[in-house]
């Protein structure tokens, strides 16, 4: 029996922790894919401001003449002629990348065919001198030279073998355009003195694809060209404006750029490379970016976003760079109970909260229905017990009557005695049960009658009609009223009063009857506007464990259960019926017997 009401609890028990914890489950994945969610979106924005930044930077490379990246270049000549051999006379052009480094960039270089590497910032031979001369310190010069030592000495070593592919930057360039562009510009450079130079002591301007043969001979027809009075280094005005005009028209090289990609050399070094073709030779021409000064940059950039985060070489990830071959790195994020002050947050803080809610709920619902189910049960059990035993002495004792054994008179009175007993018993019975149903359903505050019992006369009756249980549990009873409670009338329903108190009594006597102390109290004393009745008997008392479920209707103890007698309803009907009549009716602690108190209201004076 225990086991069949343990089971209704497992099941509830799983269940609800099953919901809970797929609710949670679910809830916490929820909250960490928002914050999943805003983590990724706060590194999208803050690679598109980066990569936004990064393209005016690398567009400008992307650009870039192949002729920036030598020292010097002849200034009328040409767009794919422009690594040709230097005529005499011609003007030689500062590149732009001698004068001025651009922000963020360590070194232009020039692989050559051959390997050799060379810098438009590190010119040698007699462009060195002509550098330092017009346009560059001397430190700088050396500083560049340094630094295409340290990245000759990187590529020569392997490290290019173990390039990290990286973003690939095109930008689609017109050799056309470039060449009106450069055209005018030689034009503009060709008028102020400061800008120009002539070719009179001719360095190595196309390094790799000049011998030292050519170089003499072109520095020789130089000499023999150029007028006594000249001082060298100059050449007359007529001739630094001008292209000859007898000039042979010849076949230019095609020129292809190809796209710029950004590689890690070393895993330390970020360049951009590019491959040149014109004709039939190829070269490599790049940039040595200064990646920690970049780096800097580019975060000073998106601190607002995501303040703390770092870069690190790498590719092909989902938060990677789209123009250099870097990955952001985002601090760690805060845990998903930051993500509860979200409006998702507070929409699952009352989902949980509704749901524990309806969990509690469900748990109250199954409590009751269990209960009642329990309830229903003792009930059927205990009226089938209590009917049984009345009905069964009845038709005992009318069976008896009809037969021979009631002519005797004696025998026969005593015949009609216990039918009247168990037929009065029967009726309490079938009453007790009726009044217990019709809690609730009426007001039951006061007398049915225009009379209004006293304390005296309620009392009075109710041990009257408790005279024969009293009589046959062998107790004397005892009556301690206050003279000034006596005469007082009472506001309730002289019948529902008697009841209750005819039942303390009776439970008195029933239960009492063994004590050492055999009598039964019955006290009555105003108090404020109520009367407070109490029936106490020194028997054993209530146990402990049914104290708190003495008052539940149809419970009955171990000790009544043994006994088998009692509906387990007397105690609910009268605290029902007190109440009804707005008194009270309670188990009173006292440390031997049994004791209950019932509080009445008086009539209040108007």
């Amino acid at each position: 029996m225990r086991a069949r009401r343990i089971i209704p609890w497992i099941i509830y028990v799983v269940c609800a922790l099953a919901v809970l914890e797929g609710l949670g489950y679910a809830g916490y994945k929820a909250l960490d894919l928002q914050r999943q969610r805003r983590e990724d979106e706060a590194a999208r924005l803050a690679l598109w401001r980066m990569d936004s930044a990064l393209t005016a930077v690398l567009a400008a490379e992307s650009a870039r003449p192949y002729f920036h990246y030598r020292p010097f270049h002849a200034a009328e000549r040409a767009y794919s002629a422009m690594l040709g051999p230097v005529e005499p006379g011609e003007v030689l052009v500062p590149s732009p990348l001698l004068t001025r480094v651009p922000p963020f960039v360590r070194l232009h270089f020039e692989i050559a065919p051959d390997g050799e590497v060379t810098s438009p910032q590190a010119p040698d031979g007699n462009l060195r001198d002509l550098a330092e001369s017009e346009y560059v310190a001397a430190d700088d010069v050396i500083a560049a030279e340094a630094l295409r030592l340290m990245l000759a000495e990187l590529l020569q070593s392997g490290e290019a073998e173990r390039l990290t592919a990286g973003a690939e930057i095109r930008t689609d360039l017109d050799p056309d355009r470039w060449a009106r562009q450069e055209t005018a510009a030689a034009a503009q450079l060709a008028e102020a003195p400061l800008q120009q130079r002539s070719f009179s002591d001719p360095a190595r301007s196309d390094a790799g694809m000049l011998g030292d043969r050519d170089f003499t001979e072109l520095e020789n027809t130089a000499r023999h060209q150029q007028p006594a009075d000249e001082s060298i280094g100059r050449v007359p005005e007529a001739r630094s404006r001008r292209m000859p005009e007898t000039k042979t028209a010849v076949e230019q090289p095609e020129v292809v750029l190809g796209p710029l990609s950004a590689s890690w050399l070393g895993g330390e070094e970020l360049v951009l490379m590019r491959e040149v073709r014109i004709g039939s030779t190829t070269l490599r021409q790049g940039v040595w970016l200064d990646w920690p000064s970049l780096h800097q940059w580019l975060l000073t950039q998106v601190n607002d976003l995501v303040p703390g985060a770092t870069l690190r070489a790498g590719a092909a990830e989902a938060r990677s760079l789209a123009v250099i071959p870097a990955v952001i790195e985002l601090p760690a994020s805060g845990s998903v109970r930051e993500e509860l002050a979200s409006p998702l947050g507070v929409v699952l803080v009352l989902t949980w909260a509704a749901a524990l809610m309806a969990v509690v709920a469900i748990g109250v619902v199954l409590r009751l229905a269990t209960s009642l189910a329990e309830r229903r049960g003792r009930f059927v059990s205990a009226v089938t017990h209590e009917l049984r035993t009345p009905m069964t002495s009845v038709r005992l004792y009318a069976d008896l009557l009809a037969s021979d054994a009631a002519r005797d008179g004696e025998r026969r009175e005593r015949f009609v005695g216990t039918l009247r007993e168990e037929s009065a018993r029967l009726a309490r019975i079938i009453e007790n049960v009726l009044a217990y149903a019709r809690l609730g359903r009426s007001n039951g505050n006061g007398n049915g009658d225009s009379q209004r019992p006293t304390v005296g006369e309620l009392v009075e009756r109710a041990v009257s009609e408790q005279g024969l249980a009293l009589a046959k549990s062998g107790l004397s009873l005892r009556q301690r009223i206050d003279g000034d409670a006596a005469p007082l009338l009472l506001d309730v329903d002289t019948d529902a009063a008697v009841r209750i108190l005819g039942n303390l009594i009776e439970n008195a006597c029933k239960y009492g009857h063994s004590a050492d102390r055999a009598e039964v109290e019955v006290s009555a004393r105003c108090h404020g506007g109520m009367v407070n009745f109490t029936v106490r008997d020194w028997g054993p008392g209530v146990p402990r464990r049914d104290q708190r479920r003495i008052f539940d209707a149809f419970h009955r103890s171990q000790r009544d259960e043994l006994r088998e007698n009692g509906l387990g309803l007397g105690l609910a009907l009268g605290r029902g019926l007190a109440r009804q009549m707005g008194g009270a009716l309670v188990l009173d602690e006292v440390e031997r017997g049994a004791s209950f108190t019932l509080s009445l209201p008086l009539v209040s004076e108007k």
